[in-house]
């Protein structure tokens, strides 16, 4: 396993190396579709490094490097009942592991505490349990993200920060059952990921740990090894996670290195203020309600998606529709705008209550401009709603009308050359600009780089800065408006803290200023 970095600063130079943490926090047991943002060049060439695990960036709308933020294409979506691996979003809190923990996954250890006896145990002794699979929907808590109008903080996610995957692993109940059971008292299932923390950094304000209730967490979890009959990439957890069915994907824990039955939820900023549906302007707190279930959602991914044209006549549309844990019973369509609706066929195999079902549709289509809008009702008689919940993180989006599916119809599409077989990807990053800032964005630049702490500039990139952070977004993609950042600032997101009694409110308006001028 690699070495533990010894200080803060070497975890903030290790780029790549590490994705965040080990610790329980509660018991102590030991953030049209999106556009495409600028990527990352690598040092000294121009060019822009390629992505981790053969992943491509034409599949995706890359929203951030450094934690890793992957929204998939809805045109790549497709119709498939599965989501291959090259083409499931990705969403890191922190930078991820050391790629040896899936080069070597027989060293890999998970402590399971909490329970009878408590154990540690490899991937072989885990498999040796039994062979569990189960077919899930795994998707952001902030998929659809970028139609609220408040522009939360976090990644601006579309409806690419989805997929539905075939996991292989172990039951905990299994587990659980194999140490003696859980511990009389304990009402959660606390996860803990195996990301590295540098000394200096408080491990419970970034820590990637999430509880999930017992029951549930008995009933169909797993620890999984395998997606889709393969052994898990490191962009997408491996060599073990925790799968959460029906579950928000914030609970389905990568790099999972240590699973504790507790007593209370994990103390961790991530479960006691963070991924909580709270009212506009409010901060998070315990007795808000969670990201755990996912409620009814579906839309149409094609064909259209994108901005490619659609030849007049017979169209076949296709989508994807989803409820956590129960399934959906019919799907409506309708094309125009929901005045009225009319049903959609099932297509491929119904793999359970919580995967996704694909439907499909015909409809014959003059030249002009379209709109094409599906609306899902699940098992439980819960129909997806016209508008969306409003809240202050932009969570469990899941309004019919925001998923408008907008199309131009053609009397006939051009003749358009395609790639040539082999030629390679090659996509140059964007020469810097010189910025010219205000007093305010002057005096806003000492706040990034000197007065705030820890500095913005440890955490996020921002060229003007000449900040090449680890943890945050990469501000000179984000390019956040002021409004944004005095909110993320003052309340915190994510894994950043809130600034609201270390800085004064002028230095936080001028930290906004420079933020907005020097990404503009």
């Amino acid at each position: 396993m690699p070495s533990k970095p010894k200080s803060r600063r070497q975890f903030l130079t290790a780029l790549s190396l590490g994705s965040g943490a080990a610790l329980l926090g509660a018991c102590r047991l030991k953030p049209p579709p999106a556009a495409p943002l600028k990527p990352n060049p690598t040092p000294g060439t121009g060019a822009v490094a390629p992505l981790p695990d053969g992943l491509k960036r034409s599949d995706f709308h890359v929203h951030n490097e450094r934690p890793l933020a992957l929204e998939t294409r809805r045109s790549k979506l497709a119709s498939a009942s599965l989501t291959p691996a090259r083409l499931l979003f990705v969403r890191n809190n922190l930078p991820r592991p050391d790629r040896s923990i899936v080069d070597h996954p027989e060293r890999w250890r998970l402590q399971v505490q909490g329970t009878g006896t408590a154990g540690t145990l490899s991937l072989a002794d885990l498999a040796s349990l039994g062979r569990d699979t189960i077919t899930s929907v795994l998707q952001c808590s902030g998929n659809g993200r970028r139609f609220f109008d408040h522009s939360p903080s976090g990644s601006p996610w579309s409806l690419g920060a989805a997929g539905c995957v075939n996991w292989t692993g172990v039951a905990l109940s299994k587990v659980a059952a194999h140490l003696g059971g859980a511990s009389p008292g304990a009402r959660f299932v606390t996860a803990t990921g195996g990301e590295e923390i540098p000394e200096g950094v408080d491990a419970a304000s970034v820590v990637v740990e999430r509880s999930i209730p017992l029951e549930k967490g008995l009933k169909d979890c797993l620890l999984a090894w395998e997606m889709n009959g393969q052994p898990i990439p490191l962009t997408h957890g491996g060599p073990l996670r925790l799968v959460v069915p029906g579950y928000f994907g914030c609970n389905q824990v990568k790099y999972i290195k240590t699973l504790a039955f507790t007593e209370h939820q994990s103390g961790a900023k991530i479960q006691q203020r963070g991924y909580r549906i709270r009212p506009l302007g409010e901060k998070g707190d315990p007795t808000q309600p969670s990201m755990w279930r996912m409620p009814v959602k579906s839309w149409v991914n094609g064909p259209g998606a994108d901005g490619e044209p659609v030849q007049a006549g017979q169209v076949h549309f296709h989508g994807v529709a989803f409820s956590g844990e129960r399934g959906v019973e019919r799907v409506e369509v309708s094309l125009d705008q929901g005045t009225s609706w009319q049903k959609a066929d099932w297509v491929g195999p119904d793999m359970g209550s919580n995967a996704w079902r694909t439907f499909q549709f015909s409809a014959s289509l003059q030249p002009g401009r379209h709109s094409i809008v599906s609306r899902a009702t699940d098992k439980a008689g819960e129909v997806q709603p016209e508008a969306r919940q409003e809240n202050e993180r932009g969570y469990s989006h899941n309004a019919w009308r925001d998923a408008i599916l907008e199309l131009e119809v053609v009397a006939s599409l051009a003749q358009r050359p395609g790639p040539q077989e082999g030629q390679a990807e090659t996509v140059l990053a964007p020469p810097r600009k010189e910025v010219q800032l205000s007093e305010a964005g002057e005096r806003g630049r000492t706040v990034f780089s000197e007065v705030s702490t820890p500095a913005c500039s440890s955490c996020h990139t921002l060229s003007e800065a000449e900040a090449l952070g680890a943890v945050g977004p990469n501000l000179d993609t984000l390019k956040p408006s002021q409004d944004q950042v005095e909110r993320a600032v003052t309340h915190g997101v994510g894994v950043m803290p809130s600034f609201q009694e270390t800085l004064t409110a002028e230095e936080i308006a001028d930290l906004a200023t420079y933020v907005v001028e020097a990404t503009r």
